[in-house]
């Protein structure tokens, strides 16, 4: 499944690159079916910043007749993220905390000035989902599921992205 997401902020891009970058757990409060934005390893080599970070995710919008597949674990992930500061670019990758490749999800993250003080963020997402590869889901159900399986990370993963420029403009608005 391929996802696209294209947003603008009224935000500078500098500002907009160091709070994604630097700062992704003060946006918590303000993304969509987000817990909370752990981050486990930092460093730093020249122009690229290597994050880390462990995202827990929100069970609330899991169906009830899934929650015995879908356990909060499964809803968790690892956001592996090479940042450019030249290119105010993100590319990564992210790994089920769960399971032997519950899913395969790669992406990059643009940042490009529009003008003075305007900033468009855009995501570009490639998502597999492996329902057979859920701890406790048998295979033939993994097959007859995977589509509604795909539809509900879909759901949790689309909205969290295109609610990224929301959650900025709520944040600075605050701050």
């Amino acid at each position: 499944m391929h996802i696209d997401v294209s947003d603008s902020v009224p935000l500078p891009a500098d500002e907009v690159f160091h709070l994604l970058r630097d700062d992704m757990p003060a946006l918590v409060p303000y993304l969509y079916d987000v817990d909370r934005i752990a981050v486990v390893e930092r460093r730093e080599e020249g122009d690229e910043v290597f994050i880390l970070n462990h995202w827990f995710g929100s069970m609330d919008k899991v169906p009830r007749a899934l929650r015995k597949f879908i356990k909060p674990e499964i809803m968790s992930w690892n956001d592996h993220a090479t940042w450019s500061t030249s290119q105010r670019k993100a590319s990564w990758r992210l790994e089920s905390r769960v399971g032997d490749s519950v899913f395969d999800c790669t992406g990059s993250t643009q940042l490009s000035e529009i003008d003075d003080g305007n900033t468009r963020i855009e995501m570009d997402i490639e998502l597999v989902i492996h329902p057979e590869k859920v701890p406790g889901v048998p295979r033939l159900l993994a097959k007859r599921v995977r589509g509604q399986i795909e539809q509900l990370i879909a759901k949790q993963i689309t909205p969290n992205l295109r609610n990224l420029a929301v959650s900025i403009r709520r944040y600075a608005a605050e701050k």
